[in-house]
């Protein structure tokens, strides 16, 4: 399902300030937070790196990896995560209000993550996402991902009512992204987690 830029905006505008301290359901927000270091361990960052953080939120996975990095830039649709986000960072982080399916260029981009945000886009989005990463970025590099991807049907997994609110995105099949990705010219890895959430790595061939 498509779900419209304001409503995202609205939505994290109200959660900013609770958002890293456990928001509304605390088992998920630490699997959130497992999933974030994931994503900045699996990057395999070089200092020369330049990386757009989609749909950064209060900059955790930007802040983590600017000290290793040339660059970062984060965008996000919630002035007030980017409020949050803009707090002690390092000054190589640059932080861009916006769509992230619209991404800003950026020059000399090598890597691009992205954590607990593709779940808010339908099918069809993700797959403009795949198509603009593979002309954007150079050979070797590479999407790093962290979402509500299942390798079990939800349906079938306990302990997850409140995850994800149906107006707000829906889970979408690690394996279909996998397959995706894999025909828009990348080798994509796949890390479980959870049931229901995963991390991706694709790079671009």
């Amino acid at each position: 399902m498509k779900v419209a830029l304001d409503v995202l905006a609205r939505h994290y505008d109200a959660i900013a300030p609770t958002y890293d301290a456990g928001g509304v359901e605390h088992n998920e927000t630490m699997w959130r937070h497992t999933s974030t270091n994931v994503v900045c361990n699996d990057a395999d960052i070089d200092h020369d790196d330049v990386v757009l953080d989609l749909g950064c939120g209060t900059g955790n996975v930007a802040r983590t990896l600017a000290p290793h990095v040339r660059r970062v830039v984060g965008v996000d649709c919630s002035a007030r995560m980017l409020d949050r986000a803009r707090l002690g960072a390092p000054k190589n982080c640059e932080w861009v209000w916006g769509d992230l399916r619209q991404p800003p260029k950026v020059e000399g981009l090598t890597l691009i993550t992205a954590n607990y945000v593709l779940h808010h886009m339908d099918r069809e989005e993700l797959r403009t996402i795949w198509r603009w990463a593979q002309r954007t970025l150079p050979p070797g590099g590479k999407l790093v991902l962290g979402d509500l991807f299942y390798s079990v049907p939800p349906d079938q997994v306990e302990g997850i009512d409140g995850w994800l609110d149906p107006a707000l995105g829906e889970y979408h099949s690690a394996w279909e992204l996998m397959k995706e990705l894999e025909e828009h010219g990348f080798q994509a890895v796949l890390k479980v987690l959870h049931p229901v959430i995963g991390n991706l790595t694709a790079m671009r061939l």
